[in-house]
């Protein structure tokens, strides 16, 4: 299940000022139908997985020597929370331009970064990130879409 667990996420755009202790910037956080790590998102699971972003937190382990971000951490509970999706993130659908040369539209949203708090905080837009969907919550089983085998999401709700 690990495998259909996590998937690469971007904040991106320009930080704004949401008030004294936090930016606003956007996450782009998944795209429907076929993805490159063998799963399947539905209409329907694209929904479930929107309900559960509020309060989602921006969680990451920095390496100050590399100037970058590592992962969650085997133990999820390793880093600090960096931010969080709101209440209300201002949910859309935006095409963006791969690194692979195809354009697919993604799932993005608002998100809170606490850069008042933490330095490194203000480092994150454009960095490489990862979105998790909580394990023990992920159901599905595998099915042929146009000829390929893909493991289909049914159920599920994010980590962080």
């Amino acid at each position: 299940m690990d495998k259909f667990a996590s998937f690469p996420v971007a904040i991106y755009g320009e930080m704004e000022t949401y008030n004294q202790v936090l930016s606003k910037a956007r996450c782009r956080i998944f795209y429907k139908y076929g993805n490159r790590n063998g799963a399947y998102i539905t209409d329907s699971f694209a929904e479930t997985l929107i309900k559960s972003l509020p309060y989602t937190p921006v969680k990451g382990i920095y390496d100050e020597f590399n100037d970058d971000y590592t992962d969650h951490g085997k133990r999820r509970d390793l880093g600090r929370i960096y931010g969080i999706v709101p209440e209300e993130p201002n949910v859309g659908w935006e095409e963006h331009l791969d690194e692979d040369g195809i354009t697919r539209t993604y799932c993005c949203a608002d998100v809170l970064l606490f850069t008042s708090l933490y330095e490194e905080a203000k480092e994150i837009v454009g960095k490489g990130q990862s979105m998790e969907i909580y394990a023990p919550s992920i159901k599905g089983d595998w099915q042929f879409i146009n000829g390929k085998r893909w493991y289909v999401y049914t159920d599920g709700c994010f980590l962080g």
